[in-house]
């Protein structure tokens, strides 16, 4: 078995999980919306304490950037927000604080088997202020993979890749509403019309800015499988 955690990236809701692409079957999906670099270290930790898995795939980071925008984005996200860091998904907005214990991340599987994803673009404007951060903590998470010898795969390149290469603009961020994501998971998880809410929010590789569609999820699976060639 390979153990993928992360958060709703990985989980695949709303939008779709890059598991689902996954030519083998041995991979397990321990992916938690919201979750952020803290909360994943914590479930890890208890993982590692009740198995003898050897092998792992970590995807985790945007939320330590996107929970702290999202608290004062609308009253609904702040309800919401204030949930998700009761149960435990604290975010750290220190990149000093965030290299540190993602390093205690690292040293906690140094023994075995791990590969890492980069934090994905936080809207599809590359240019904004969120994804400026991502583009700061994954240079962390770069340097810390060479240190380590672990393998890092840079999802979030090949996604700006994609949407250097459209046509139109971009013109959809997450919803203000925070209840428009139960929605959209309803619509692209559960009846497949990602690329149709992608398309009409002329969006290339997410459904609403972040999460996947099915060409992100694709890309992303496609990714990790030429790492294991």
């Amino acid at each position: 078995m390979i153990a993928c955690f992360g958060d709703s990236i990985t989980a695949g809701h709303p939008g779709f999980s890059y598991l689902r692409y996954m030519q083998t079957k041995r991979y397990q999906n321990f992916g938690l919306g919201g979750d952020t670099l803290l909360g994943l270290s914590n479930r890890i930790n208890s993982f590692i304490r009740e198995t003898s898995c050897r092998e792992y795939i970590i995807e985790i980071g945007a939320n330590d950037i996107l929970i702290p925008f999202l608290s004062s984005y609308s009253k609904t996200w702040n309800i919401t927000v204030r949930r998700i860091i009761a149960r435990g998904s604290i975010p750290i907005s220190n990149i000093i604080v965030f290299k540190s214990e993602y390093e205690k991340l690292i040293y906690m599987l140094s023994d075995k088997k791990v590969r890492v994803i980069s934090i994905p673009c936080l809207g599809e404007n590359i240019k904004s202020d969120l994804n400026l951060k991502a583009d700061e903590y994954n240079q962390v998470i770069k340097i810390l993979c060479s240190k380590y010898d672990i393998t890092y795969i840079d999802f979030n390149r090949w996604q700006k890749n994609i949407i250097d290469s459209r046509i139109s603009e971009f013109s959809y961020f997450i919803s203000k509403n925070y209840y428009k994501i139960l929605t959209d998971t309803m619509i692209t998880t559960y009846m497949g019309f990602s690329e149709c809410i992608s398309k009409k929010r002329k969006l290339a590789v997410t459904i609403d800015g972040v999460h996947l569609n099915m060409t992100g999820a694709k890309g992303l699976a496609g990714l990790i499988e030429e790492d294991c060639k």
